[in-house]
């Protein structure tokens, strides 16, 4: 199989749609741009001829449940969720102890360094080693210090999601009665929610250092729009509560940063690999990790 759609979804940047323009052309064709019914005609008519389709979701659902949403309508196809401001890039190999392979310590991502990307996901989707496979792969922020590996598994990230429907549709029947909370358990922090839902069961993640990426984080539109500093520190609060009645999955690092327009939040870390802990601990599975 290999990755048949790549859904945007967006809100409040109609003139400013970084990741589609940033995608190459090849990509474009396979985009499925995901809106709220009161921008629905201005990005229909905005963007209709470079995308595949356009979807609408229900004014002011929020993010947590658009994505719900939109792994619903995926089904069982590969597919990749990637937020509206995302720009990817190629890592120099140097950091991994190989030869350079460019001047520079990355480069913007071209289309064959995408190209590349999206074949090694689709090699570790099939990957059967595995108790339960690789759900979900994602990308490291191009911001933070390069890693010695390429990848490493069973971690946090956001922002990007690159996700196995068929592996996704075994998830929500493993859930029963629980399936609607896969997103939605809490209105922000839902990328974390997700893992912890997966992770806790068996299943893994990659994330990639090789191919990094800038997002902006706490921006104008997009969640800004809806997200202040009493939601987000409240919802992190109730993550914080659930899950660790598991273990010590999410930890408050009592710090307070003040972020634009949202005001000041409570820092969270979120620990996958206690989770990844507690489904060994339960099943009795034997974990190695990846070695590359």
């Amino acid at each position: 199989m290999t990755m048949e759609r790549i859904y945007i979804p967006t809100l409040g940047r109609i003139n400013d749609q970084v990741t589609l323009n940033k995608l190459p052309k090849t990509y474009q064709k396979i985009v499925t741009l995901v809106v709220q019914q009161k921008e629905s005609k201005q990005m229909t008519d905005l963007y209709q001829d470079m995308v595949e389709n356009i979807m609408v979701v229900d004014d002011d659902i929020g993010i947590a449940k658009t994505r719900d949403e939109i792994c619903r309508h995926a089904g069982e196809i590969r597919f990749s969720m990637i937020d509206d401001d995302v720009v990817f890039y190629r890592r120099n190999q140097k950091y991994q102890g190989k030869d350079s392979n460019m001047d520079k310590s990355k480069r913007m991502a071209t289309r064959g360094d995408l190209k590349d990307m999206f074949e090694d996901i689709n090699e570790k989707m099939d990957d059967t080693t595995r108790e339960k496979g690789y759900i979900h792969l994602g990308n490291r922020r191009k911001d933070l210090p390069p890693s010695d590996k390429r990848l490493h598994d069973n971690v946090f990230f956001n922002a990007i999601h690159h996700i196995d429907g068929k592996k996704l549709n075994d998830l929500l029947n493993d859930m029963g009665d629980e399936s609607d909370k896969l997103w939605t358990r809490t209105k922000v922090g839902e990328d974390a929610n997700f893992i912890f839902e997966y992770i806790t069961r068996g299943y893994e993640n990659i994330r990639y250092d090789e191919f990094p990426a800038y997002w902006g984080c706490y921006q104008d539109g997009g969640c800004a729009l809806f997200r202040d500093s009493e939601m987000h520190n409240s919802e992190h609060r109730k993550l914080q509560e659930y899950w660790n009645q598991k273990g010590n999955f999410v930890v408050n690092r009592k710090n307070i940063t003040p972020r634009g327009n949202i005001g000041e939040i409570e820092e969270y870390t979120h620990r996958i690999r206690n989770a990844r802990r507690y489904y060994l601990n339960i099943s009795g599975e034997k974990h190695e990790r990846i070695n590359t």
